[in-house]
């Protein structure tokens, strides 16, 4: 029981460390940039589905946790969010890749597809107000808030010098994670063995496509909010980067991610015997559907196996990669229940409609 317990920690550290890291920057990007991008964002309902898509489609869960981050902004609206869970397979994509890359790029061309289309629909036909935006506090900008690189550099001493709580255990905070990035901390084992015989035969995939790869983009991403940390004044770090990302969202987003973890991990170990079901494809559609609805990497590789050794056809492996999407839809449960809900029952549905279309 204490080594579930070390392991969920882990888990819901690395999730809510790589969550708050993209918050952070997408604050910092948009006093930046004095919301500039985010204002062009929103002009363009069709281009926020599609850049979400995109984003979903990155191996590992950093396009989600992205998106999610941008929709509990108030920067997308719904329907991109939805178009960036359909096409997200998670830390999956890292082993398909390796061992089955042709259909797996398929797989990706059909999510990439089908996630924009269902987005421009869910977009058209319900709500087109971002989340959120009705809370003006998430990006609201003072003229304070932002000065040339010039005339920051010129402060940096002295924010040091006389630090505050806030800024000291944010640097600590984001200084320990870029160090556990650098020492490969927070690389998942769960698929490690089934890597490593893969690399013998998809060598060039494997170098190109490890986790690790996409891990640097969050060490790239965790310097420069470690430079913000140091040249920004107190009440840019005050309000916006302590006062509501980490006030505002840390607890939440760890408690619950902790939680689901713990019930996930408990579920897990009651194996479920495959056998009876494997003759029987609406049952494993069923199964594939159900199994999908888990909101973590690991558990989805059994349809993996099971495709590569020809028990089931290529639409139920396709079906249960629409349900799933990693880790990326832990953060928007602990945001958002409602959302979380609803994207989840949307894509069963779509998946148990393409699964049974193809049966026919």
């Amino acid at each position: 029981m204490l080594h579930l317990l070390s392991d969920v920690l882990k888990e819901t550290g690395m999730i809510t460390a790589f969550v708050l890291i993209i918050m952070l920057f997408i604050e910092v990007l948009n006093i930046a940039t004095q919301g500039s991008w985010a204002k062009v964002l929103a002009r363009s309902p069709f281009w926020q589905i599609v850049i979400a898509a995109l984003l979903g489609t990155l191996p590992g869960c950093f396009g989600g946790f992205a998106a999610v981050s941008m929709y509990t902004h108030g920067i997308i609206h719904f329907g991109a969010l939805m178009a960036a869970m359909i096409s997200n397979i998670g830390d999956e994509a890292f082993v398909m890749l390796v061992q089955m890359p042709k259909d797996t790029l398929y797989i990706m061309l059909i999510l990439l597809t089908l996630s924009i289309l269902i987005g421009w629909l869910t977009w058209r036909l319900g709500n087109k107000t971002p989340h959120n935006s009705h809370e003006h506090a998430h990006f609201e900008i003072h003229h304070d808030d932002f000065l040339p690189l010039s005339e920051m550099a010129k402060h940096w001493k002295q924010h040091l010098k006389h630090m505050s709580f806030a800024r000291a255990l944010l640097l600590i905070g984001i200084s320990s994670f870029i160090v556990m990035l650098l020492l490969g901390s927070f690389e998942h084992s769960h698929h490690a063995e089934i890597l490593s015989q893969a690399e013998t035969h998809h060598h060039s995939w494997h170098l190109l496509l490890q986790e690790r790869w996409f891990n640097l983009i969050f060490l790239f991403l965790a310097c420069l909010v470690l430079i913000t940390l140091i040249v920004v004044n107190d009440h840019f770090l005050e309000h916006h980067l302590w006062g509501h990302v980490i006030k505002h969202h840390f607890l939440k987003i760890f408690l619950w991610v902790f939680a689901a973890l713990m019930v996930i991990h408990l579920i897990n170990h009651r194996e479920m015997e495959m056998a009876p079901f494997l003759n029987n494809k609406y049952l494993m559609l069923l199964l594939a559907i159900l199994i999908g609805l888990i909101p973590q990497s690991g558990p989805h590789l059994i349809f993996v196996s099971l495709f590569l050794s020809g028990h089931i056809p290529f639409a139920i492996l396709l079906a249960n990669a629409i349900v799933q999407d990693g880790h990326s839809a832990l953060p928007l449960f602990a945001e958002s229940k409602k959302a979380f809900l609803t994207v989840k029952i949307s894509k069963a549905l779509v998946a148990a409609l393409i699964g049974l279309i193809s049966f026919i």
